[in-house]
């Protein structure tokens, strides 16, 4: 035989147990390829409708849905994590802020449980607020599909939100999957991680006009016990109103005879009835009608809504007691207009 034959024959096996190292090496190395189960997740916009912020709280609720696909040939059991970072208008994942206008704020809340104890953050480790973890356990080859329900709240006592439509685009969300293939991951932070970011959702509000005033028995005007030769005997008490932050309002007082002008009577049985007169001064110069629409205040009382009750004085006096003894009475309707 040639040398060079034999040169040749050495070569070619050479070069195929060269080829044969290659092809081992790439089939080791597939297995540690890391994650075979992704996931994507969607959230429904959070509406929580017309609020009255001042005095109560609204509370609504938004559907987080989720796939998980397992790409390997056996069941793997994951941690899906779901993440809702700090919005543009947020001081911090626990003082969230939705927004009508220029220094036009509404809080609200966002939690992960019905009885809004947990909120809903990003923090990937035991630091609140946490994100959402739920264990998945993912057929092999196969696709599993899951929702979540998201809580919000807007807490009462926002004096300072105006009237208007607030919202707040939260776009900062982040969906992990950790992996813990024969067992559930401890948390967030542990195992085979893979990040994703799942799609932006608004949360919205409108904050009502709404106006609310309190006259009840300790609003009432005691003139007291006279002699029937008193004259122009004069008493006051306090309504209060509550109308949102700058909110005009024009409130009036309407006796039970009707009158537009607070010119009322006191009646006490078949006895003559007692006049009174309503005023919005403690010197009695200005009288206090009903004449008030929404627009103008007429012959009632103007005023501007701060989110907090205010309380407006009320004077009436009587001319004269110069009548059949008894206790005399009458009651005012309070309208305010806005």
């Amino acid at each position: 035989m040639r040398p060079g034959g034999k040169t040749m024959t050495r070569f070619i096996r050479q070069c195929l147990w060269a080829i044969l190292l290659v092809d081992c090496t790439l089939f080791l190395a597939a297995p540690a390829q890391a994650g075979p189960v992704t996931c994507t997740a969607t959230m429904t916009n959070l509406a929580f409708g017309s609020v009255n912020p001042q005095s109560s709280l609204t509370t609504a609720n938004a559907t987080l849905s989720y796939t998980c696909t397992n790409g390997s040939n056996a069941p793997h059991q994951i941690a899906a994590c779901f993440a809702i970072g700090t919005g543009p208008q947020d001081l911090d994942q626990t003082n969230r802020r939705t927004i009508a206008g220029a220094g036009q704020y509404l809080q609200f809340q966002l939690y992960q449980d019905a009885a809004f104890t947990t909120p809903w953050g990003s923090s990937f480790n035991n630091s609140p607020p946490q994100a959402l973890s739920v264990q998945v356990t993912v057929p092999a080859s196969a696709t599993f599909s899951g929702s979540a329900t998201l809580y919000g709240r807007v807490p009462s006592g926002q004096t300072t939100a105006a009237p208007g439509n607030y919202q707040e685009t939260l776009t900062n969300n982040t969906l992990n999957v950790v992996e813990g293939g024969n067992n559930f991951p401890a948390n967030c932070s542990g195992g085979t991680t893979s990040g994703s970011n799942f799609a932006a959702f608004q949360v919205t509000a409108g904050v009502s006009n709404s106006c609310t005033v309190t006259a009840g028995p300790a609003s009432d005007i005691n003139l007291g016990t006279v002699p029937a030769t008193a004259v122009n005997i004069s008493g006051n008490n306090n309504i209060s109103v509550t109308c949102p932050t700058g909110t005009a309002y024009y409130i009036g007082l309407s006796p039970s005879n009707g009158s537009t002008t607070g010119a009322g009577t006191m009646t006490y049985g078949s006895s003559v009835p007692v006049p009174y007169q309503l005023y919005q001064d403690a010197g009695l110069t200005t009288i206090w009608g009903n004449t008030a629409t929404a627009a103008s205040a007429g012959n009632g009382k103007a005023g501007t809504g701060t989110g907090a009750a205010q309380s407006i004085p009320v004077y009436a006096r009587a001319p004269s007691a110069d009548y059949q003894p008894g206790t005399y009475s009458d009651t005012v309707t309070v309208t305010v207009n806005y």
